[in-house]
């Protein structure tokens, strides 16, 4: 062979070579994506337009822990990544086999979101399926595909030790319903203020502050101080009509970032937003305090409130809850100061 040519052969190889190498595969969530810095004039225009395409999505609002046992723990399933977001103490106790930890209070800070993997299923865990609805949400709006266990530890085990805090109740209280509707007036939007220069850093900021909020509010406590809240019933409005906690104003789940329905609320009052089974509410809290309101949730919802199904749009609440395998570690994390997840 001619040897220019040989020579040009080789260098030829090399360089398909070093192509080749360049296709490699690298973990898809190695790096942090980076938003582009752009000043936001209005944070809570952008952050309800964000919120409302979120809305329209239609994600599923939680995984069954049936589906988490068969795929994650049963059958290896690594396209779905367990995300337990309880204390350190109740995480170190007792978590799913194969769950990482990562506390509720630090759910927001960028040096943990950064390496969420971007290819599969993120399954948020906490107690009750609450916090991890929240969680859920504000990830999602990140970008992340993640979704909520359904009822949290409490539909994983009975054990007090396993769950870290209160089992799932076993049957549902028979409190007043109303069917009588309650008009909603109108209400000035609140008014965000805001250093940040990309949607995620806005979604961040909003997220920690929605953080420290109260994420629930007890049944016998709303009952008692009914008056002291404004109550939102994000059910569809066929089971609104059949029977409601007096004084709810509805706005369906789905349509609750529409500038008209966010009108219906008040910014200088606590809004208790109610649903089925809490977890549509859970997210629509994290939401609506995201943009500024003060919202938390009547916990597990309607199912919770009374027996009757026919008015609560689904099944009651109940503890029929099977016994799923736990791992735990080795040596128990002492307990911050982090937030408590629900």
């Amino acid at each position: 062979m001619n040897p220019l040519k040989a020579v040009l052969t080789a260098v030829a190889a090399l360089v398909v070579a070093a192509a080749l190498a360049g296709c490699g595969s690298a973990p898809k969530s190695a790096a942090p994506v980076k938003q582009a810095a752009v000043a936001i004039g209005n944070p809570f225009a952008v952050l309800q337009a964000e919120t409302d395409k979120y809305l329209q999505q239609d994600r599923p609002l939680y995984i069954e822990p049936e589906e988490v046992l068969a795929k994650a723990v049963t059958a290896g399933d690594q396209s779905l990544y367990l995300v337990d977001i309880r204390n350190d103490e109740h995480y170190a106790a007792a978590h799913i086999p194969g769950a990482i930890h990562i506390a509720y209070a630090d759910v927001w800070r960028e040096q943990k979101t950064a390496y969420l993997p971007r290819d599969k299923k993120i399954v948020v865990i906490d107690y009750s399926g609450h916090t991890a609805s929240q969680v859920a949400a504000f990830w999602s709006m990140l970008g992340f595909d993640a979704t909520a266990m359904k009822n949290g530890m409490a539909g994983w085990s009975r054990d007090r030790e396993v769950v870290g805090g209160s089992p799932l109740a076993c049957e549902a209280l028979n409190y007043p319903v109303t069917t009588a509707v309650t008009a909603a007036a109108g209400h000035e939007l609140p008014k965000i203020e805001t250093k940040a220069v990309s949607l995620a850093e806005l979604l961040a900021e909003r997220s920690r502050e929605a953080t420290g909020t109260a994420p629930v509010i007890q049944p016998q406590d709303l009952l008692a101080k009914r008056g002291e809240y404004f109550l939102a019933d994000i059910r569809r409005g066929e089971h609104y009509g059949a029977g409601h906690i007096e004084g709810a104003v509805n706005i369906p789940f789905r349509s609750l970032a529409m500038t008209e329905n966010l009108r219906k609320l008040p910014a200088d009052r606590t809004i208790v937003v109610v649903d089925y089974d809490g977890h549509a509410a859970s997210q629509a809290a994290r939401l609506l305090n995201q943009l500024g309101y003060k919202a938390t949730v009547l916990k597990n919802g309607m199912s919770v409130w009374t027996a009757d199904e026919k008015v609560i749009g689904a099944k009651s609440v109940a503890c029929n809850v099977g016994e799923h395998p736990v791992a735990k570690l080795n040596a128990p994390l002492k307990p911050g100061p982090s937030t408590a997840a629900t």
